[in-house]
């Protein structure tokens, strides 16, 4: 199941890398450029995100069979934003090293290969097999989570 530490670890840096750019090109008074009340907003957003991103994948375990529609659209939602992510964290890594971004690519296309072996399962799945291919689904998409937030992620 999935881990609320390694979810919430995962979703705050997915979250500072999309609230940061908002507050990057916000203007700057003198008295608050880099202040701790910018610094403190920028936290709380990332807190919220964190929560709301959280609270996502705890509803998702409620998806029931006759839901499945939906549970694959959430699915595939999510799989795109890791998409995303991916290229974003890719691209701060490839200035560290060669090395860096063929781990993560490593990393990536066998978290991704998983996450559409699941998605495929959770398409085909039964009433019956419903509840066990549905965690499947969600620990595949914590593992490609996990893939993109652990050290490569990390400056």
């Amino acid at each position: 199941m999935l881990s609320k530490t390694v979810l919430m670890a995962g979703t705050i840096m997915m979250s500072v890398a999309v609230a940061a750019p908002a507050y990057a090109d916000a203007q700057k008074s003198s008295d608050q450029a880099g202040s701790m009340a910018t610094d403190d907003a920028m936290k709380s957003d990332a807190e919220k995100m964190g929560d709301k991103a959280e609270a996502e994948y705890e509803n998702a375990k409620d998806f029931t069979y006759e839901e499945k529609n939906e549970f694959l659209a959430w699915v595939e939602e999510k799989s795109n934003q890791l998409g995303e992510k991916y290229d974003e964290v890719s691209a701060r890594v490839s200035d560290d090293s060669e090395d860096a971004v063929d781990e993560l690519a490593e990393a990536w296309d066998g978290a991704k290969e998983n996450l559409n072996e699941a998605y495929e399962d959770s398409k085909d799945a039964s009433a019956e097999t419903w509840e066990t291919v549905k965690a499947k689904t969600l620990e595949a998409l914590d593992n490609a989570e996990q893939a993109l937030s652990d050290d490569h992620a990390t400056e």
